[in-house]
């Protein structure tokens, strides 16, 4: 029998803050677009033996786009010219609202903005590489760094949204913090606005002089101020210095995964003082992506095609063995337990129906076989999926 890993606690104080009502709801599920029963695509037994051009994963990317396979969505293909993303740009961030308000971020300044029927380039004014999106009730948050921030829609923006780009953003400084914090070493990797007071989790790479977990507070007129919510002596103790995945299902409990296999429960997580229990996942493989269907049921995927799943209130991640791959993961999202959706590198797409991980093929690609970064579902039957240059959809539709 496995043993149990022993529980660590630590409870670390964060300077107070005013805090205003929280305005994300990237968690709530919505309704089907149809009644029409949906499947998710399975792939074909094998390639055809007989065909003298087959490739090794030909069976996974077909040529031809239909409606129940992914395919790149017509303004955001790579193979056209007319794409609204250049080639080179990655799409590191797929959120929305809901299924007629979604944006997307990355490399290059890249911004862009879906109203339910067509995608929209969004001029964020630099060609900054966006990895932090904070959708609030009326406005956008968006970072790559703890430095320096850009919003559009921000409350009170007359007399101070001085400098608005074409499409409305304005850039700010984050406040001065203290030297010993060393922000500039950190790398923004990911970020996570739990329900509750206004507060966004962002993890990072902290290399060996910064912690891998900030917290940020949003205060009227759209000022965010950094807290140190860990001290870095205990990050570096803990192993908490590279955190990659972030997500919650509730205002309770935040999960953070990263490298080294690291895999943190932060229970109240909107609290002064929230508590921080290391987890085992079973594997020194970096955690790249984290899902949470509830408080007690999470997912966690990463490299050489690694899934973890915990269940219940334990220390110990079930390894899961049956995966279709071994590239590296990279996200993860759901609409329920038997509805999840993992991307990874070299375009491969699992899907998750409740019993068993499968792969999903991707249609329209040509020979290019871009990573995926990113991925966002609505619903069932509905989902975004970010990568090198490309977004992909069922069918390449909405």
């Amino acid at each position: 029998m496995i043993s149990r890993c022993l529980l660590v606690a630590v409870v670390t104080t964060a300077a107070t803050a005013a805090l205003v009502a929280c305005a994300t709801n990237e968690g709530e599920v919505f309704a089907p677009p149809s009644d029409v029963p949906y499947e998710v695509p399975k792939v074909d037994a094998a390639p055809d033996a007989a065909d003298p051009v087959a490739c090794a994963d030909c069976e996974y990317f077909p040529s031809e786009c239909t409606d129940d396979v992914l395919c790149p969505h017509a303004s955001l293909d790579p193979l056209s010219p007319e794409s609204l993303l250049h080639p080179l740009a990655d799409v590191l961030t797929i959120r929305g609202r809901g299924p007629s308000d979604v944006w997307l971020s990355g490399a290059l300044g890249t911004f862009a903005h879906f109203d339910g029927a067509a995608w929209k380039r969004s001029d964020l004014g630099a060609g900054e590489t966006q990895r932090a999106l904070w959708l609030r009730d009326s406005e956008e948050i968006s970072f790559g760094g703890l430095t320096k921030f850009f919003v559009r829609g921000a409350d009170g923006a007359e007399g101070v949204d001085a400098g608005l780009s074409a499409d409305g953003w304005s850039a700010r400084q984050f406040p001065s913090t203290p030297s010993t914090w060393n922000l500039y070493a950190a790398l923004v990797k990911t970020a996570w606005a739990t329900s509750g007071p206004d507060v966004l989790w962002v993890g990072v790479d902290g290399g060996a002089d910064a912690c891998g977990l900030w917290r940020v507070r949003h205060t009227l007129p759209s000022t965010l101020t950094i807290t140190e919510v860990i001290p870095a002596e205990t990050c570096r103790l803990l192993r908490v210095t590279e955190i990659l995945g972030l997500h919650s299902a509730s205002a309770d409990v935040l999960w953070a995964v990263g490298g080294r296999g690291a895999a943190v429960r932060i229970d109240g997580p909107n609290e002064t003082t929230p508590t921080y229990r290391i987890l085992n996942s079973q594997t020194t493989n970096a955690l790249r992506g984290v899902w949470a269907a509830s408080d007690t049921d999470v997912w966690a995927v990463g490299t050489v095609g690694t899934i973890r799943r915990c269940r219940g209130d334990v220390h110990l991640w079930e390894a899961v063995d049956d995966v279709p791959t071994n590239e590296a993961l990279n996200a993860v999202w759901g609409t329920s337990a038997s509805d999840i959706w993992a991307v990874g590198d070299a375009g491969v797409v699992l899907h998750y129906d409740g019993a068993r991980w499968s792969r999903v093929k991707v249609a329209g690609l040509g020979v290019a076989r871009p990573d995926l970064y990113s991925v966002w579902s609505p619903a069932p039957g509905h989902v975004w999926i970010g990568g090198q240059g490309v977004v992909l959809s069922l069918g390449g539709k909405p």
